[in-house]
C-alpha cells in the first residue's frame, strides 16, 4: 500500500512539472521532446519499487515577435488665428405716445326677481325608458346665386293710364239745303289706357312703345245754316272710340326729370251723335258715323317719381283724317275731326 501510495506520488509530481516546462527533468537530467521515461523511486541505492515507464508529450514552443519601434507622431498645429467680431451699430427705437383709453361709464343692470317657486308633487310610474330617434335634416347646399352685374342699360314693360281736356276744332256735313257747320264747347274730355316697353341708357335717351286705346267726347256748341247761327236750339255729340300705337324719345333734362317727343297711328270709331236744331221743321238732322285713319303728335315732360313709377303732362294734336257721314235726308259728305288735346298721366314699370 505504501508503494502505491509513493508510485502515485512520484507521478503526479512528474505530470506537474511537465505541465511547467519545455520538458521533464528526471534525476537531475533534463529530457526534451516526447517519448517514454523511465522514473525509477526508492530510497537510495535501494530501489523500493519497481520503475514504472510514464508516457509524456511535450509542451508547444510559443513563437513571439519582437514588439514595433517607437511610433512617430506630429506636432501639434500652431495656434489657429482668428478675427475679431465686427462692432454693430444701432439705433433707439421712436418714443411711442399713446392716449389713455377714455373711461367708460355703465349702468348697473336692473336685478330680476325670481320667478315664484311653484312646488307640485311628482309622481313616477316605472315605465321602460324609449330613446326617441334623432332625425338628422339632410344637408342641401344652397345655390350660388351671383348678383347681376350692373348695367347702364335699363328696359321694362309698364302700364298708365291718362287723361285730360280736349278742344274740337269746326267740323260740317252737307244737307241738301246747303252745308252745316259745327262748333263746339270747350268742355271736351278724353281718358286712355296704355301698355308699354321701355328701354334707357343711363343718362341718355329713353325709348319706349305703347299701345293706346281712348275715348274722346266734345259737345255741339252751334250749328250755322246758310249763314244763320244757331246757338241755344243746337245739340249733338261728336264722339271717338280710338286706338293708336305710339312711340316716344324720352331725353333727359335735369334729375328725374325728361322731355318727351313723340307721336303715334292708329283708327277712330268717329260717330256725329243726334246733331240737330231744336225746332219743329227741323230736329235731327245728322246721326252717323265712320271709322278713319288718326294720327297725334305729342310733346311734353315727364317727371321719375321712383325707378318704377313716372308722371307725365303732354300737349297732342290729334286728327282723325276723311270721315264720311250720311245725312238724314241722304247727303253724303267728308270731314277732319282734329283736336287740341291736354293730357297728363302716369305709368307703373314692372
Amino acid at each position: 500500500m505504501l508503494k502505491t501510495m509513493l508510485c502515485g506520488a512520484a507521478a503526479l509530481g512528474l505530470m506537474s512539472q511537465a505541465a511547467m516546462a519545455n520538458g521533464i527533468i528526471i534525476n537531475g537530467v533534463p529530457h526534451q521532446g516526447g517519448g517514454v521515461v523511465n522514473v525509477p523511486y526508492g530510497h537510495g541505492s535501494v530501489n523500493c519499487c519497481a520503475t514504472e515507464e510514464l508516457s509524456y508529450n511535450p509542451l508547444p514552443v510559443v513563437e513571439y515577435q519582437t514588439a514595433p519601434s517607437a511610433v512617430s507622431y506630429q506636432a501639434a498645429p500652431a495656434a489657429v488665428s482668428h478675427q475679431s467680431a465686427p462692432v454693430m451699430s444701432y439705433e433707439a427705437a421712436p418714443a411711442m405716445s399713446y392716449e389713455a383709453a377714455p373711461v367708460m361709464s355703465y349702468e348697473a343692470a336692473p336685478i330680476m326677481t325670481s320667478a315664484p317657486i311653484v312646488s307640485e308633487e311628482i309622481v313616477y310610474i316605472d315605465q321602460p325608458v324609449v330613446s326617441a330617434p334623432v332625425a338628422v335634416a339632410p344637408y342641401v347646399a344652397a345655390p350660388v346665386v351671383k348678383a347681376p352685374a350692373a348695367s347702364n342699360w335699363s328696359s321694362r314693360v309698364y302700364a298708365g293710364a291718362r287723361g285730360g281736356w280736349s278742344g274740337l276744332k269746326d267740323t260740317h256735313f252737307g244737307l241738301q239745303g246747303g252745308t252745316v257747320a259745327n262748333e263746339y264747347e270747350n268742355s271736351g274730355y278724353n281718358v286712355a289706357a296704355v301698355v308699354g316697353w321701355g328701354a334707357k341708357v343711363r343718362n341718355s335717351i329713353g325709348y319706349r312703345l305703347e299701345a293706346e286705346l281712348g275715348y274722346q267726347t266734345a259737345d255741339v256748341e252751334s250749328h250755322s245754316v246758310g249763314g244763320t247761327t244757331f246757338n241755344d236750339l243746337a245739340f249733338g255729340k261728336t264722339k271717338t272710340l280710338y286706338g293708336f300705337a305710339n312711340a316716344y324719345l324720352d331725353v333727359p333734362l335735369v334729375s328725374r326729370l325728361n322731355g318727351i317727343v313723340g307721336g303715334g297711328v292708329g283708327a277712330g270709331k268717329v260717330k256725329f251723335s243726334d246733331h240737330g236744331i231744336n225746332a219743329p221743321t227741323v230736329g235731327t238732322v245728322m246721326d252717323d258715323e265712320d271709322t278713319a285713319f288718326g294720327y297725334h303728335l305729342d310733346a311734353g315732360v315727364s317727371y321719375d317719381v321712383s325707378d318704377q313709377l313716372a308722371l307725365e303732362a303732354m300737349y297732342r294734336y290729334t286728327s282723325f283724317v276723311d270721315v264720311e257721314l250720311t245725312s238724314r235726308d241722304g247727303v253724303t259728305s267728308e270731314t277732319d275731326l282734329d283736336s287740341h288735346n291736354v293730357v297728363v298721366g302716369a305709368r307703373y314699370g314692372f
